[in-house]
């Protein structure tokens, strides 16, 4: 299954939630992370952010099957995803 996982939360707070998406999916962009997972792996994914989550967070989890379901165009100086965060 293909995961994107955007957040926006305060600054004092994206360390928790860079540091808990980087164990499973590469770091596009700041608060933007991409990558395969297993169905028990978004599940566990999911279970970790809502233990983290506070009022103040903002957090989506976008889940598809078919990465044909979707394209995408990357602009700007982006060789390869996460090449600039990881």
């Amino acid at each position: 299954m293909h995961v994107i996982v955007v957040y926006d939360v305060p600054a004092k707070r994206t360390r928790i939630y860079r540091k808990l998406l980087r164990r499973r999916l590469e770091h596009l962009q700041y608060s933007v992370f991409f990558g395969e997972l297993t169905e028990g792996q978004v599940t566990a994914m999911k279970n970790e952010i809502e233990s983290e989550l506070e009022p103040t967070d903002s957090v989506v989890v976008f889940e598809f099957n078919n990465p044909h379901a979707f394209e995408h165009t990357t602009y700007g100086d982006a060789d390869e995803p996460g090449s600039r965060f990881t």
